[in-house]
């Protein structure tokens, strides 16, 4: 049995573009407005994963990450 999917936000401003952040919507991922992570918003992409940051290169890699971390 695989471990439930941990809770997965992302902050509206960090998307480099609008295809970025259509693609985080239509995964169903939440925005917020901002998650308080100014220099790591600036400095590349992150998502909020169980109310902690993980960054990666790509939105991709961390989900990827994130999914083979819990089993799924």
């Amino acid at each position: 049995m695989s471990k439930p999917k941990p809770p997965i936000r992302f902050c509206i401003n960090n998307p480099r573009n609008l295809e970025e952040r259509n693609d985080l919507i239509a995964r169903g991922i939440p925005s917020k407005d901002c998650l308080g992570n100014c220099t790591a918003c600036f400095e590349g992409r992150f998502l909020e994963i169980n109310g902690e940051i993980v960054e990666g290169q790509s939105y991709q890699e961390i989900l990827k990450s994130v999914s083979e971390q819990s089993g799924n």
